[in-house]
């Protein structure tokens, strides 16, 4: 029985590594990275900035060629039905001016905590009607938006098919197409859709046929039950991922880019708690390079950072302008 257990176990490893080989060789890394960043303004205000000076001193000093914005429900429809599209719209017209490609996000789950973002009278909407404001509320973003050139991408949502935030459940998928639906009928440019890198599934997001796919890109995370560990992914995962995918439905793996790459620590706490050597432990110079350099054996063909709101935290707040500089440099390789 133990030889027939042994043998069983043998068979089963080796057809994993043969499927794993298999799908490995279906995917086809980019030559070259191209870098950008994603920019939350809300995030910025939440660190005690005004958040037009901060991306103004990101595109004047770092000069990213590309960029990640995001039109947060609660600004753009304060109100039922009454709508302002300013801050967005002034993030765009330099965006225009400057020749910067954008990826706008459009929908309820956004990036940032706490990733469901909407204002506050949805709360007293039923769910028919929350679904009904939803789909009103991307459809006049897009139409609003769509006048703008540098927008290059329009994301639908979130990692919609993941459940993660603060009373954040999964996207219907019925609702999810129905926004694919509105985009595609108001502008021709393609549509994004993404999943967590680590823990999505990526095949369901991908049969909802968006034109491209996002994965995000984290090394070290918290868990309550864990604590702090860092994946014991190799790039070999994403690739094996991202053939996998191909395979199963056909998006190329040339159509996945990578969304959000760790540039800040993961906090398990309110930021503002946790000492500043804790954070350095997490995130420095060093350990973004090393990230860096773990995306770029990925392959995938643009990678977006995550945290610059917090570079500029440290540099402003504490003088300490070694992430930013990093960034720079990383930028510069564009």
């Amino acid at each position: 029985m133990k030889k027939i257990i042994l043998c069983l176990a043998g068979g089963l490893l080796a057809v994993t590594i043969a499927a794993g080989l298999y799908f490995y060789s279906l995917y086809t890394p980019s030559e070259k990275t191209e870098w950008g960043v994603t920019f939350s303004h809300s995030h910025a205000e939440y660190l005690g900035f005004e958040w037009k000076p901060v991306f103004l001193d990101m595109l004047n000093d770092l000069k990213p060629k590309k960029l990640r914005l995001m039109a947060y429900w609660e600004d753009i429809e304060p109100q039922p039905n009454v709508y302002d599209f300013g801050k967005v719209a002034q993030m765009l017209a330099e965006t225009d001016s400057r020749g910067i490609d954008v990826i706008l996000v459009l929908g309820h789950k956004q990036p940032r905590w706490p990733e469901c973002h909407h204002p506050g009278w949805y709360n007293d909407l039923s769910p028919e009607k929350r679904d009904e404001a939803q789909l009103n509320m991307v459809r006049n973003a897009v139409n609003y938006y769509k006048q703008f050139r540098s927008i290059k991408t329009w994301q639908v949502e979130n990692e919609a098919l993941f459940s993660f935030g603060a009373d954040c459940p999964q996207t219907p998928k019925d609702l999810i197409l129905k926004e694919m639906e509105i985009v595609r009928a108001a502008d021709p440019r393609p549509i994004l859709l993404t999943d967590s890198g680590e823990l999505g599934r990526w095949v369901p997001v991908a049969r909802l046929k968006p034109d491209i796919f996002g994965s995000t890109m984290y090394r070290v995370v918290h868990n309550p039950k864990l604590g702090y560990f860092k994946y014991p992914l190799p790039p070999a995962f994403f690739k094996i991922k991202g053939g996998i995918m191909e395979k199963m439905t056909g998006l190329e793996s040339s159509k996945t880019i990578g969304v959000e790459l760790q540039a800040e620590p993961w906090f398990a706490d309110n930021m503002f708690l946790v000492p500043l050597s804790e954070q350095y432990a997490l995130m420095n110079p060093g350990i973004f390079r090393e990230y860096v350099d773990y995306a770029k054996e990925v392959g995938f063909s643009q990678n977006y950072l995550w945290g610059v709101e917090w570079w500029y935290w440290l540099a402003q707040k504490h003088g300490d302008w070694g992430m930013w500089e990093e960034a720079r440099k990383v930028l510069q390789e564009s």
